[in-house]
């Protein structure tokens, strides 16, 4: 894997892990989770610059802006959303190493580092960066990351924040999935000595027909009876939540699991043709909704 991530250090440039850069397994565990919704709240983002920000963002293209919920100010920041949960999961005698936010919808607040901003007010003041133009499936890719880079030894706490809000201040360029509701969920991954180490796999290229069939393969590999989450993407059913979806309902089941237990996580985008699923151990975990 190669990319090149802004963290609040300035910019780095990855690639694939080798043999010789792992210095440990990478046993990280579910050490908690927390989520929050928020509702149509307006008046926000009251920003005279940002009509004609806008304007000129969208123009190359010509798309239309959204000049109504302009005037509102409409929408929630990425920010606002997740700092309650940083208060929550990031106390500061246990700080963060790493802090991901996975998003599949821009910030409202253009202009800004939002994973910078996060950094700054999380504890450790952890290196920080954004996975996004990846989907429903962000969320797994920045698991991946903060897997590859705990095996490193560079991580003993990281934080994943999955975020999404509906409000976009111009016209979609062509159809695509927009979450009913702004909302954001935080889990705090930790190392631990005992247990199956965090496994995240990735299926391309794949129908709807052989996702199932690869994720029956996944489930078939691993040990015990774990908790299985499903994304919208495999269960059909569209709970308007298409990023955030499948993390909320892990908040929510997390306190059923116990300490020890194991959860698989998938969810497949039909647009990529890409199946993702991720098996984790939990450790100690609380969950707050």
């Amino acid at each position: 894997m190669t990319g090149t991530l802004h963290g609040m250090r300035g910019m780095f440039v990855t690639g694939s892990l080798g043999a010789g850069d792992l210095v440990n397994d990478g046993r990280l565990r579910v050490r908690g989770a927390a989520a929050r919704t928020f509702g149509p709240r307006t008046g926000q983002v009251l920003n005279p610059t940002m009509r004609g920000y806008v304007r000129d963002l969208a123009a190359p293209y010509g798309i239309a802006v959204r000049e109504d919920l302009l005037d509102e100010g409409a929408g929630h920041s990425y920010v606002e959303m997740c700092l309650p949960l940083l208060a929550e999961l990031v106390p500061e005698d246990r700080p963060a190493d790493l802090l991901v936010l996975a998003t599949g919808v821009p910030d409202i607040r253009y202009g800004r580092s939002t994973a910078t901003v996060l950094s700054w007010h999380c504890a450790g003041a952890p290196m920080a960066f954004t996975v996004c133009d990846q989907g429903v499936l962000a969320a797994f890719t920045a698991l991946r990351l903060i897997d590859g880079y705990a095996r490193t030894g560079g991580c003993q706490r990281a934080v994943l924040l999955v975020a999404e809000q509906p409000v976009l201040y111009h016209e979609l360029p062509e159809p695509a999935p927009v979450p009913d509701r702004a909302a954001a969920v935080g889990v705090v991954l930790e190392m631990a000595g005992a247990g199956e180490p965090l496994s995240v796999r990735r299926h391309p290229e794949v129908t709807p027909d052989e996702a199932y069939d690869a994720l029956a393969a996944d489930l078939t590999g691993l040990s015990g009876d774990p908790e299985v989450i499903l994304g919208a993407g495999l269960t059909g059913t569209g709970d308007g939540q298409p990023s955030t979806g499948v993390w909320l309902e892990l908040s929510r089941r997390l306190g059923d699991v116990p300490d020890g237990g194991q959860v698989l996580v998938a969810d497949y985008d039909p647009a990529l043709r890409c199946l993702f699923s991720v098996s984790v151990d939990v450790r100690a975990a609380t969950v707050d909704m």
